[in-house]
């Protein structure tokens, strides 16, 4: 589960998602009530609503958060839960090592571009101790003379580096979401609808992004994905289009199709050498049908 705040304008959103592959679902969101970041009651309050919907089904559940879900205390209140977390940290988290006399700065520590640490069973805050837990440290390498400024600083209860690196990276769904949501698809940040209408055009939002998300991912599975998106891929690199976009292009596909078909009918005529290339559409359009 990816937890992360957006601002809409004046409208300040804490919204909990569902890591879905390499994409993320809405499953709750809610006005944070005042400008700036969320604070830890905020922080307590939403997660214990989403874990609600695991918790009947039995779930183990794993928390990532950014910069601002930073707090220990959000690491321990989780862990006391029985709840798995990935929380990158600031550089002014004061943390002590296991083999330390005394709490240090992990910002201080002088890690350059390309090296990694895991620190295993550190106490955090050296005004509470809350603790242990594991502090993973990554810097990733500049490539061309570009790269990040700093590192991530993750605090974890995983137990490797590499299994910690590896599920944080997923946390970028939620990111994508957003902009799915904003500029990229549904250009929500262009309504001008009141306070009310608003989080009920939001909510009809994260309905049709999760419909349409899945959706997309039916047609790849059934291999018809480049004739709803007509994209091209390379081997060995991510996809380039998104499924939500899959979704919505198949969407678009059908209905143009149902929409222009006594124009389009009389057209494939002219061209009866090009058939066999018409029927694999049809084909595929037949398909992208079974899979509403």
């Amino acid at each position: 589960m990816a937890i992360d705040r957006t601002q809409w304008k004046q409208r300040n959103v804490f919204m909990a998602s569902l890591i879905w592959g390499t994409h993320a679902l809405p499953l709750y969101f809610e006005e944070v009530g005042h400008k700036g970041n969320s604070d830890l009651v905020c922080q307590k309050r939403i997660i214990k609503q989403v874990l609600r919907l695991f918790k009947s089904k039995q779930h183990s559940v794993l928390v990532l958060g950014d910069r601002e879900f930073h707090s220990p205390k959000l690491a321990s209140w989780l862990e006391s839960r029985g709840v798995s977390f990935c929380l990158r940290q600031r550089k002014s988290l004061h943390f002590k090592p296991q083999d330390a006399s005394d709490y240090e700065i992990v910002g201080k520590k002088g890690f350059k571009p390309g090296q990694s640490e895991f620190y295993t069973q550190v106490l955090c805050n050296k005004e509470d101790g809350i603790g242990p837990m594991n502090l993973a440290v990554y810097w990733k390498r500049k490539y061309r003379g570009k790269g990040p400024k700093e590192p991530w600083y993750i605090l974890t209860n995983l137990p490797t580096l590499k299994q910690t690196l590896s599920i944080y990276r997923v946390r970028w769904g939620i990111e994508q979401m957003f902009k799915d949501i904003k500029t990229s698809g549904y250009n929500l940040e262009n309504t001008q609808v009141n306070e009310t209408r608003f989080f009920a055009l939001l909510l009809l939002i994260m309905m049709a992004y999760t419909l349409a998300t899945l959706y997309g991912q039916r047609l790849r599975d059934r291999t018809v994905d480049s004739y709803a998106a007509r994209i091209q891929e390379y081997t060995n690199e991510p996809l380039r289009t998104s499924d939500f976009h899959v979704g919505l292009y198949g969407y678009a596909w059908i209905f143009s199709m149902q929409l222009w078909a006594d124009l389009v009918l009389p057209l494939l005529a002219l061209k009866p050498h090009k058939r066999l290339y018409f029927q694999r559409g049809f084909n595929a359009l037949s398909l992208m049908k079974q899979e509403l």
